[in-house]
């Protein structure tokens, strides 16, 4: 049986993180009360309110006494290239102001539409031509934008 090495797995992560990432946001079903499972054949949010290009991609490594803290344990950052690549998201105050989010996923291959002002890094869905590919899904539990409030996120995907 073939198998995809450990080497191959930072392959993939070195690609990745000399790419365009974007962190899109969306308002799931507002009829969530607890948030689904997510479904590991989705290919888009289930609707997306904006998309935000990743603030920060770097390397890490788990390690319980690491700085940065998310709910699937603490990481480390590291110099050299691991399978673990952290994206960090953050969003200004107005983006989707007043939306409720219950959802987010990191895309890889964003297109935008050709005159948009330059060093744009927000788009909403109709300043976006081709969404690029679903790399990570997570529903959340419903979050209220306030425009006084500037939203964060931080996802480690493994490869």
């Amino acid at each position: 049986m073939a198998i995809l090495t450990k080497a191959g797995r930072v392959a993939i992560a070195e690609s990745l993180s000399l790419r365009n990432l974007h962190l899109a946001w969306g308002t799931g079903d507002g009829a969530w009360i607890v948030p689904p499972s997510e479904d590991v054949d989705a290919t888009h949010l289930m609707a997306e309110v904006g998309r935000r290009l990743a603030t920060e991609i770097a390397y890490v490594t788990p390690s319980p006494s690491g700085e940065i803290v998310l709910p699937t344990g603490n990481f480390t950052r590291s110099t050299t290239p691991t399978n673990n690549l952290y994206v960090r998201t953050a969003f200004d105050f107005p983006d989707a102001y007043s939306s409720v989010i219950r959802e987010i996923g990191v895309f890889v291959g964003t297109q935008v539409v050709t005159g948009l002002p330059v060093g744009q890094d927000y788009f909403t869905p109709g300043q976006v031509t081709s969404q690029g590919r679903l790399l990570h899904l997570e529903n959340l539990g419903p979050i209220f934008r306030s425009p006084a409030i500037r939203e964060s996120f931080e996802v480690v995907i493994t490869f």
